[in-house]
């Protein structure tokens, strides 16, 4: 009698064991499902990260607030890395007392310790992605930190770059108002009659010279007045040896009846373009490599065709004076 409440009470007694040992075991679970979710957000995050990088290379003139964005994020990352290996010393201590409740099972049941041992590789192989996953996380880190690194040294170059161009063209311009100015006093007198203008447009300088200064109707042959007002333009052109000339023609829309040589409007404004530059180069002494002459014909009025003055306005010769752009080309080459 006493022998069988004996056994009875051992076998309860293992029950009992095995019961909470399954309740430990599934609260195990349900943490490293938990974390396995965890996971997945952060791996989520990381591919947002990615995609802030590659919208950050095709984003210049938003690169400094990208920058910032991309030190954030980094630092949320470092946050987000440094909470899972907390819990990944979680899991390896959750993992060890796994190990001390199989070591325990296996004393009580052959077969329950194989369902367990198997599960409890899977729960392994489980930690191994785990660790997989945080050694990805810190490479993407590393590489974030040297793209924010690289993305800093390209954002100072180019703001070099802008300076040296600021600089360039800053200096371009003074020289070109101070070019003016010059050409402004030596054909002070032709300008105030009407028949020439000189301003600046696009970094360069324009004189502009009336049909009526520079030619008698459909001729080609510059008249004195003419000559004048380019012989003492010609000596400013001396004194600045770094300007390039480009001479244009220019004619309104009438027709030309063109005989010989000169057909039409376009023969016309390349015969005078190119009669206005001989001068500058024969009688004004100026160096020929510099000079360039073209004829636009009626191609860019200034005017409107539709009436006699406006006609007369697009009757001209421009003498367009480009400044040396070795400087500014050399900047923009030097990537």
């Amino acid at each position: 009698m006493n022998k069988n409440i004996i056994l009875i009470g051992l076998f309860c007694v293992s029950v009992l064991a095995s019961c909470v040992s399954a309740r430990k075991f599934e609260d195990a679970q349900a943490m490293i499902e938990k974390l396995n979710t965890e996971n997945k957000i952060c791996k989520e995050k990381t591919d947002g990260l990615i995609a802030k990088i590659d919208e950050l290379n095709k984003q210049f003139n938003e690169l400094t607030n990208a920058r910032k964005d991309l030190v954030d994020d980094t630092t949320n990352y470092g946050i987000q890395y440094r909470k899972i290996m907390s819990m990944n010393k979680e899991l390896n201590t959750l993992y060890e007392k796994v190990i001390d409740q199989n070591k325990a099972l296996l004393n009580n049941s052959t077969n329950e310790s194989q369902k367990f041992q198997s599960q409890l590789a899977e729960k392994s192989n489980q930690l191994d992605e785990k660790e997989k996953t945080l050694n990805e996380l810190q490479s993407t880190l590393q590489k974030q930190q040297t793209d924010l690194d690289q993305l800093k040294s390209d954002l100072e170059a180019k703001n070099k770059k802008v300076m040296e161009l600021e600089s360039a063209l800053t200096k371009n311009d003074s020289l070109m108002n101070a070019l003016k100015n010059k050409v402004s006093d030596a054909l002070m007198g032709f300008e105030n009659s009407g028949d020439l203008k000189v301003y600046t447009k696009n970094g360069k300088v324009y004189v502009s010279l009336s049909e009526n200064l520079l030619f008698k109707s459909g001729s080609i042959v510059v008249d004195p007045k003419g000559k004048d007002a380019l012989q003492k333009l010609a000596e400013v052109l001396n004194k600045n040896t770094d300007i390039k000339i480009l001479v244009e023609g220019h004619t309104d829309n009438v027709k030309l009846a063109g005989t010989g040589a000169m057909k039409d409007n376009w023969d016309l404004s390349v015969f005078r373009a190119t009669s206005v530059a001989r001068i500058l180069m024969v009688d004004g002494k100026v160096d020929d490599a510099r000079i360039t002459a073209s004829g636009r014909a009626d191609t860019e009025p200034v005017a409107l065709n539709e009436n006699a003055d406006g006609r007369g306005k697009n009757r001209r010769t421009e003498i367009i004076l480009q400044p040396n752009l070795t400087e500014i080309n050399s900047i923009l080459e030097n990537k």
